[in-house]
């Protein structure tokens, strides 16, 4: 495994008691994904340190990639099946499901809405049925959340969204608000624990060499290309929380949070007009911003700036520090350059 996200890993472990999660069975949908793969190593590093026993399932799309594979022939009890969630499948009688598989890039869930839609409400209708004695951990989105009035933000969960419906990008978000009612269906009618976690912007080492967010753009043309060309202006401001801290919040709700929705994420907002200029700076390149806004369909058809209201996790946890953000950046950036390399 990765030094750095081993590190990250270890200190999840020294925030959050998961001592409940002995002797139980595990599993992690979308573990090739970003926050899989990390929680996917979380449990597996506590498993090897702290001799818990469970058994960890991992499913994903595709064949593991490099974290995941280096998991299993590290590790014991972690096991991966490749599946497809927007198909029928058979995954039953689990203790925890962490379900995080979905496409979270616009690039892809605009291409696929089909699946994007069927992962996030019939797969979870599947899972929810499959497991009835599960605590469930549906990953959604401050995507939900839409056009958020300046007056709310820092925007609480008990804000119901401000969401379009016909734009290209609106499947992600609507597909999601649907999947968090079907959660709210089972936990009041079956009595199911359900964990909501809306999740913002997530950035970090690990990011898989094809992410298409924002970030994982500008650093891989600063590092390849030399330059760095934005989309459009760079008005919109991003709220970015680092991957560990991110991490940190799902497992202590998943075992500990007394709530039903939580919202997850950062405290460094920044526009990507500036994050261009940061990344640019560090990598010792030039950016340029184009006189013509891009054609491209999830091209300035995000929110200008959503930040979300951390109190109700952070009062939960406790003293919470969050990773600095310059600190953060230069690991993902040193994280690309041993991919490129």
């Amino acid at each position: 495994m990765n030094a750095i996200i081993e590190k990250d890993c270890r200190e999840i472990l020294h925030r959050v008691n998961i001592k409940e999660a002995k002797k139980k069975k595990i599993l992690i949908t979308g573990a090739n994904g970003f926050l899989g793969q990390h929680i996917a190593s979380t449990f597996s590093i506590a498993n090897h340190e702290l001799g818990l026993g469970c058994t960890i399932h991992a499913v994903g799309l595709n064949k593991p990639k490099p974290i995941i594979a280096s998991l299993l022939h590290q590790y014991k009890n972690i096991y991966y099946d490749r599946i497809d969630l927007s198909k029928p499948f058979n995954l039953q009688g689990y203790d925890y499901i962490f379900h995080a598989a979905g496409y979270s890039q616009p690039v892809k869930f605009i291409q696929d809405y089909n699946s994007t839609i069927s992962i996030n409400i019939d797969a979870t209708r599947h899972l929810l049925n499959a497991s009835p004695n599960a605590t469930f951990v549906f990953f959604s989105s401050a995507e939900i959340y839409g056009n958020i009035p300046l007056k709310l933000i820092p925007v609480r969960e008990n804000f119901n969204g401000n969401c379009p419906l016909f734009l290209p990008r609106s499947v992600y978000a609507q597909s999601k608000r649907l999947g968090e009612s079907l959660c709210a269906s089972y936990k009041r009618d079956k009595k199911t624990n359900i964990k909501i976690v809306r999740i913002s912007h997530t950035y970090g080492p690990g990011l898989p060499f094809d992410d298409r967010h924002v970030m994982s753009e500008f650093i891989k043309k600063a590092l390849i290309e030399k330059k760095i060309r934005l989309l459009d202006s760079g008005k919109s401001v991003k709220t970015y929380g680092y991957i560990a801290d991110i991490v940190a919040m799902i497992i202590f709700i998943a075992f500990h949070g007394n709530d039903f929705v939580y919202n997850v994420g950062g405290k460094n907002n920044i526009s990507i007009l500036d994050l261009a200029k940061k990344i640019a700076k560090y990598c010792n390149v030039e950016y340029t911003i184009p006189s013509n806004i891009s054609h491209f369909a999830h091209i300035g058809k995000d929110p200008d700036f959503v930040k979300l209201n951390l109190t109700k996790i952070k009062q939960e946890m406790g003293k919470f520090k969050f990773m600095p953000f310059s600190e953060g950046l230069l690991r993902t950036i040193e994280w690309t350059k041993q991919q490129i390399t």
